[in-house]
């Protein structure tokens, strides 16, 4: 087979110096190194990109082929968004030809679903190049909107959603999905199993390889690591759903039973930050809780080894019980950490792998229980968590071995399989 060619479309996508949605870019340059030619096609404005509408047409990002497609501002989630989530498939749609010009006919058209409403242009696309057509579904709409923002399922957008999930399953030569657990749900929707490809998010060997970027939370952490501290890492967004307060609230249970051994670095931004910030003024926490803002990659796994255990969490919605791929996890595997899991999904990689402590979400005397058991273990079982962690996640996570599921499917409609 000659080197195929694979456009790649994600409304969000970002990459190192352009924003935090690293995805398209790890897969892209895990297809260029297996020999296929890559494009990723985005918007120009969203709200990951360090700087929306900074970069416009066609650009490289570490040595991945962009184009960035002018599409309208926003702010929130109100009808601006939904104008800015319209305008990318137009775009696509009027700027194919030059773009299969620039880049070449595509052999794989993938329409990732951060939300799917690009998904009707990548399939017409596909169809008129003779192309692959893919459905990468990351969020399940319109269950995303019902169970987690609380919309009614007579709502129009819901509506109008639900018939284009369907089509999209109907419709696709493919379906990968992030998550474990939705083989189901797609065929009651109208999958053909035999169509659906589990694909999850990944994690990059080369970001753990990071040179050193010593920030203010590196220094802290070095500081109580020679006090002899047990130091905790959360690095992530501190929304609503990252409960990050139940990691507050551990902490101030272990205050309350005379443990001092455990401190936590807590880095990210989100609308939760000064509430936290406050939890931690009246539980008399600051001793044991430093807050830095957001840190580009290479700052995280600068701070990740200098610490001695990762934190996550998410507030439990049903959504959860079709699985979660949560890119802090394997942040903290490819660092080799043990890692406290407090969320209830439909898979737990933590326990299953044995690199850590499970627990409740938001159950504080249980997550203080977790953190005072690692810091009372030897070093040597630490680091033996740690390392079963980084074993899973290169086997089963790693970008090169991701991508080459891609060109598998690819590879196998080519010699006429299904």
């Amino acid at each position: 087979m000659s080197a195929p060619t694979l456009w790649y479309v994600h409304p969000y996508a970002a990459g190192p110096g352009v924003g935090r949605t690293y995805r398209p870019f790890e897969l892209g340059r895990a297809w260029q190194a297996a020999g296929a030619r890559v494009v990723v096609i985005t918007a120009a404005f969203h709200h990951l990109l360090d700087v929306p509408n900074r970069l416009k047409g066609a650009h490289e990002v570490g040595g991945v082929p962009y184009e960035f497609l002018a599409t309208p501002s926003y702010s929130g989630n109100g009808l601006g968004r939904v104008v800015n989530m319209a305008a990318l498939p137009l775009q696509l749609l009027h700027h194919a030809a030059a773009l299969a010009r620039r880049y070449g006919t595509p052999d794989m058209i993938i329409g990732s679903s951060p939300h799917p409403y690009a998904f009707p242009a990548t399939h017409r696309l596909a169809r008129r190049f003779g192309a692959l057509s893919v459905f990468e579904v990351r969020d399940l709409w319109p269950l995303s909107l019902i169970e987690l923002a609380g919309v009614s399922p007579k709502h129009p957008l819901v509506r109008l959603t639900d018939r284009l999930e369907r089509y999209a399953y109907r419709r696709a030569d493919a379906v990968v999905s992030l998550l474990p657990n939705t083989q189901a749900y797609m065929q009651a929707r109208g999958l053909d199993p035999a169509r659906w490809h589990y694909i999850p998010n990944g994690a990059s060997a080369t970001a753990a390889l990071l040179p050193d970027c010593p920030s203010p939370a590196c220094v802290q952490a070095q500081q109580w690591r020679a006090q002899g501290k047990c130091v905790v890492v959360y690095a992530g967004a501190l929304g609503v759903p990252n409960h990050v307060s139940s990691l507050v609230n551990a902490l101030a249970v272990l205050r309350a039973r005379g443990d001092d051994r455990i401190v936590a670095v807590i880095v990210g931004k989100g609308e939760e930050t000064q509430r936290l910030q406050a939890l931690v003024h009246e539980a008399q926490l600051q001793d044991r809780v430093a807050f830095y803002p957001q840190t580009p990659k290479e700052g995280v796994f600068t701070l990740l080894r200098h610490a001695d255990a990762g934190y996550i969490s998410l507030r439990p919605e049903p959504l959860f019980r079709f699985g979660v791929s949560p890119n802090k996890l394997f942040d903290y595997m490819l660092a080799r950490l043990p890692v406290v899991f407090a969320i209830e999904a439909g898979n737990d990689p933590v326990r299953d792998h044995g690199c850590g402590y499970s627990v409740a979400p938001g159950n504080g005397p249980q997550i203080a229980d977790a953190l005072a058991a690692l810091a009372s273990l030897p070093a040597t079982e630490r680091q033996a968590m740690g390392e079963r962690g980084f074993q899973y996640v290169q086997q089963e996570h790693s970008y090169p071995l991701l991508a080459a599921r891609y060109l598998r499917i690819l590879a196998a409609r080519q010699q006429g399989q299904p």
